[in-house]
C-alpha cells in the first residue's frame, strides 16, 4: 500500500471518557460526527464515542442523518446496537426534508414555520407508527431525562415529534434572532403533533479574542431559555456549548454539549497548549494519520532546476524523495492543522523517522517531492507521515481502523 490513513477508534472513545468526565451531572453529551465525522469516518467515530459516553449523535443535515441511522441499524454494526440512539441535526431543514426526517427518526432543528406545519402534518400522519415505534421511543427517553418532562404522548392521545429551535448570536447562517424567538415559540405551539424540545444555538467564539462577547450572548441565551420554558409551561433542553465554551466556560454546559474538535483530539487554538496549567481537559489525544511511502530518491545538483515550468531551483545539492500523494489527497488544501502557521516564506513538511522532510515546490496533483539531505536513512519504501485537514483528505484514500 503507498498511502493510507491510519485512524484509532479507541483513542475516540477515550477523549469521550475525558469530555463526559468533565460534564456536570444530568449533562447530555451530543458527539458531533458531521462532515464523514470530521474525516473518520461517521459510523466508525459515532460507535466509539457512544462507547466513551456520548447519549446522542449530531450531524448537520437530514441526508447525513439518515445515512447515519441506516448504517447504525445495520447488522454490520451490530444490527440495532446503536441503531435507536438519538441522532439531532445542526442545520435547519427544508419543508421537503421532514418526510425523511420522521423515518428517520431524527431530532431537527428549525427557524422556520413552514418546514414545522409539514413536520406537523408528517407527525399526524403517521402518529399510529410512530406510537409504538422503539427508535421513536428512545428519542424521548433521551430527552426526557431532564426532570421527566417530555412525553412522547400527551394526556389525550396526541403523538408529538420533538425539535429543537435554533437562534442565532451572531454567527448569521441560521437560526431565529434573539429578539424574535420568543414569538417565534408561541406561533409554533399552535402545532399539536409537534414538541418544542429544546432550543440551541452556536456561538463564533474563538480564544482569547472575544471571551467577554461569548460570555454575555450566553447570558442573552440562558435569558431566552428561561423565558421559552415560561412560555411552554414545561422545561426544555438548551444547548449552546460547544468545544470552546466548554473549554474556557465551563458554566455555560446548560443542558446538553455539542462536541466536535476535542472528540478527535483537536484544540480550538493552540492557547490551550501554551498554559502554565496546561490545557482544561487532559489526556486528548489525535487518532488520525495519513502515511505515504517513498517510491523514488533522486539526486540533483546545486542550481539544478526541477518541477512543472523548472519552478524550483536547487540552493545546493540535494537528495530528493518522491511520494505518490499531492493536493488531491488534500496535501496544502487550507487550513491545515492549526498548528502550522500560515505566513510569508512558509514551508510544509512531511515527518519521517521523527524529521522533518521539506516539500521541494509545490504538491502535483497526485505527487510530492521530499527534501530527503538530511535523513540519509531514507530510502525507496520508507513511510512519511503527512500533514492533512481531515476533511479534506481524498475520501479514496483506504482508512485502516484500529482500536
Amino acid at each position: 500500500m503507498l498511502k493510507w490513513i491510519e485512524i484509532d477508534t479507541g483513542v475516540i472513545t477515550e477523549n469521550a471518557r475525558i469530555i463526559r468526565r468533565s460534564l456536570n451531572p444530568g449533562v447530555g453529551f451530543a458527539a458531533v460526527v458531521k462532515a464523514n465525522g470530521y474525516g473518520h469516518g461517521a459510523v466508525q467515530a459515532a460507535i466509539a464515542a457512544i462507547e466513551g459516553g456520548a447519549d446522542r449523535l449530531a450531524v448537520l443535515t437530514a441526508e447525513e442523518g439518515a445515512t447515519l441511522r441506516a448504517e447504525l441499524r445495520s447488522e454490520r454494526n451490530g444490527g440495532g446496537i446503536y441503531g435507536n440512539v438519538p441522532i439531532t441535526l445542526l442545520a435547519p431543514s427544508l419543508p421537503e426534508e421532514a418526510e425523511s426526517i420522521v423515518k428517520n427518526r431524527l431530532v431537527p432543528c428549525a427557524d422556520s414555520l413552514d418546514f414545522l406545519a409539514v413536520l406537523d402534518r408528517i407527525s399526524e400522519r403517521d402518529s399510529g407508527l410512530l406510537k409504538n415505534d422503539m427508535y421513536f421511543s428512545k428519542i424521548h427517553d433521551v430527552l426526557s431525562k431532564r426532570d421527566h418532562v417530555f412525553s412522547k404522548i400527551d394526556n389525550d392521545g396526541t403523538i408529538r415529534y420533538p425539535v429543537i429551535i435554533e437562534t442565532d448570536l451572531g454567527m448569521a447562517r441560521w437560526g431565529i434572532p434573539p429578539t424574535e424567538v420568543l414569538n417565534f415559540i408561541k406561533k409554533a405551539m399552535s402545532f399539536r403533533h409537534i414538541r418544542i424540545a429544546g432550543i440551541s444555538t452556536h456561538l463564533g467564539y474563538r480564544p482569547p479574542e472575544n471571551l467577554t462577547d461569548a460570555e454575555e450572548k450566553l447570558r442573552i441565551f440562558a435569558d431566552i431559555a428561561a423565558q421559552a420554558e415560561q412560555i411552554l409551561g414545561y422545561k426544555i433542553e438548551a444547548a449552546a456549548a460547544n468545544s470552546t465554551v466548554l473549554c474556557d466556560i465551563s458554566g455555560s454546559q446548560f443542558d446538553v454539549v455539542r462536541i466536535g474538535n476535542l472528540m478527535y483530539g483537536i484544540y480550538p487554538t493552540d492557547i490551550y497548549k501554551k498554559r502554565r496549567g496546561g490545557p482544561p481537559l487532559p489526556g486528548l489525544r489525535r487518532p488520525w494519520q495519513m502515511y505515504a511511502r517513498i517510491i523514488s530518491i533522486k539526486n540533483i545538483r546545486k542550481g539544478e532546476k526541477i518541477g512543472y515550468n523548472s519552478e524550483f531551483t536547487a540552493p545546493n545539492d540535494m537528495r530528493i524523495a518522491a511520494i505518490p500523494a499531492g493536493y488531491s489527497d488534500g496535501l496544502t488544501m487550507e487550513p491545515m492543522e492549526y498548528k502550522i502557521r500560515i505566513v510569508s516564506g512558509f514551508r510544509y513538511w512531511a515527518m519521517i523517522n521523527g524529521k522533518k522532510a521539506y516539500f521541494v515546490g509545490k504538491p502535483g496533483i497526485s505527487h510530492t517531492l521530499l527534501d530527503v539531505s538530511d535523513i540519509p536513512e531514507a530510502t525507496v519504501g520508507t513511510v512519511a507521515a503527512l500533514h492533512v485537514r481531515r476533511t479534506s483528505a481524498n475520501i479514496l484514500i483506504p482508512r485502516i481502523y484500529k482500536n
